[in-house]
């Protein structure tokens, strides 16, 4: 199929994917984003102490360090962006949010970069005091002295210092009587129902990443191209997110050609794509330290195989079926059941599973084939926050919340003929198993009861070996149903086709 030519070269054209207009900071003075989250924190602390550290840079190799990217749950509640800082959280004291960080030093910030320094922890991230992180130990130790719970997530590189400022605090509690904190609690408790409902600016945050992620992925579907690399389509679809404002992106990109799309997190992005592949991307920006996350699964040749469309069929309307009702009030975890039964019923209907539909799903044989949750919470980290389950029983979806809806089918080439087992699956009952005994030994078990079950034997068609699809869009409840955030890249194989046929606006290879 003939793709046109390139009648455009920098930059992007502006308007196409949704991207109509540049993103404008939200409303909301930065800061005060910052603090309304703080008091909210705060708030849930009681007479509690809390202390939440930053992330700290890592080497990669020599003097080199991996990109920085701050810890979530300290940006969402400082906003300070340098590693190896410290905040601490007290309520009940006259300066309630202290900053622990790295004293300005003008010979290392000329290698390095600029630092805020305890007077700009103040002045410019609110700061009721700060301090250098070298007081951190003695400020804590003050601190502590009548407070009842420290609210600190053990297994830091800090764990020693704040330890060691407990103990110190409790030889007061012993020589004078003073409370000092009896309970070490995990302030993720707090932290994660506090970033499940998104603010207004957090969802214009996320609606510009998700749009900003269309226009890459809408540019990669028209840039691949049997004979192109996968690492250049990663290149075309990041360059886009780049040029459209994301400063990084949301986790590392997956460009799965061929058999690589039955591997969930490929991320080789090397092979030489051919004639008659199936090209699964799953990639996205983030803005604002709000991320996207969208999977869009094409051929590269611009014409889906028979088999590939039966497959991607399947795919789409197991993710219909659960965007079509999602709603406040929806248990989260009715949704992957609706997933389960429609791409089931597809795959007794392919051949890939014996039926009936019941009992693949009873026995868990759709699992040979898909094999992970239907999506996942989406926010600062693209699986964000927030528990699935409240009192045992499926999260009801409320406005605000934001997740990912992504079934898929990997078809593993090596899977020409499944040994399934006649034994009841229950998913919660293998990780309460695994959590009792230990993962290898769970496994041992559930294999052992396998092997003494009935079993059948099932030849999988060859014309669907190696054939990986996985569909994935971002979606946020509304008052009255829900939006799709990434609905500017389209789902529909027809539309796929059109859009692939279109020209690509990046020059490949030999064009420049």
């Amino acid at each position: 199929m003939s793709r046109g030519c390139h009648s455009r070269r920098f930059p992007l054209r502006p308007g196409e994917a949704g991207l109509a207009e540049e993103w404008q900071e939200p409303e909301t003075p930065h800061m005060q984003r910052f603090a309304h989250r703080r008091n909210q924190f705060d708030a849930a602390l009681g007479d509690g102490i809390a202390v939440i550290p930053a992330s700290e840079e890592t080497v990669r190799n020599d003097d080199v360090d991996h990109e920085f990217r701050q810890a979530s749950d300290f940006y969402f509640l400082t906003g300070f962006d340098e590693p190896d800082a410290i905040a601490l959280f007290d309520p009940a004291h006259e300066k309630p949010y202290v900053l622990f960080v790295r004293p300005r030093d003008p010979e290392m910030e000329a290698w390095n970069g600029r630092r805020a320094g305890v007077e700009g922890a103040v002045e410019r991230f609110g700061a009721d005091a700060a301090f250098p992180l070298s007081d951190f130990d003695t400020v804590l130790r003050d601190r502590l002295r009548g407070r009842d719970t420290l609210w600190y997530a053990v297994g830091s590189s800090i764990d020693s210092r704040v330890l060691g400022a407990v103990r110190q605090a409790r030889g007061w509690r012993n020589r004078t009587g003073v409370t000092v904190p009896s309970m070490i609690a995990d302030p993720s408790t707090i932290l994660d129902e506090l970033r499940l409902v998104k603010s207004p600016d957090e969802i214009a945050a996320l609606r510009e990443a998700c749009r900003i992620s269309a226009a890459g992925h809408v540019e990669a579907i028209r840039f691949a191209a049997p004979g192109r690399t996968e690492h250049e389509v990663q290149a075309a679809m990041e360059y886009v997110f780049r040029s459209f404002g994301a400063v990084r992106e949301g986790y590392p990109s997956i460009v799965a050609s061929g058999d690589n799309a039955c591997i969930l997190h490929y991320t080789e992005n090397d092979r030489l794509m051919n004639d008659g592949d199936l090209l699964l991307i799953d990639a996205a920006a983030e803005i604002g330290y709000l991320s996207s996350d969208i999977t869009r699964t094409f051929p590269v040749n611009g014409r889906f195989t028979a088999p590939q469309r039966a497959v991607y069929d399947v795919v789409l309307a197991a993710q219909e079926a659960v965007i079509g009702v999602c709603r406040p009030g929806l248990p989260y975890t009715d949704m992957h059941d609706i997933a389960v039964q429609v791409l089931t019923e597809g795959m007794v209907n392919l051949g890939l599973l014996p039926g009936p539909v019941h009992d693949a799903i009873e026995y868990g044989w759709y699992r040979e084939f898909f094999f992970h949750g239907l999506g996942h919470w989406l926010g600062m980290d693209v699986h964000d926050s927030g528990s699935y389950r409240v009192d045992g029983v499926g999260r009801a979806l409320a406005p605000g919340m934001t997740f990912t809806v992504e079934p898929g089918i990997y078809i593993a080439p090596e899977k020409t003929t499944l040994t399934l087992a006649k034994v009841p699956f229950d998913l919660d009952a293998e990780r309460d198993l695994a959590y009792e005994e230990g993962a290898a030994e769970a496994k041992r078990i559930i294999e052992e009861r396998k092997a003494e079950a009935e079993t059948i034997t099932h030849v999988v068609p060859a014309e669907y070996l190696g054939i990986g699809v996985r569909i994935e869009d971002d979606l946020l409840v509304t008052e009255s149903g829900c939006d799709n955030l990434s609905r500017d890249v389209p789902v529909d194989p027809d539309e796929i086709e059109a859009l692939w046929s279109s020209a690509a606006t990046i020059p490949a290879r030999g064009e420049v």
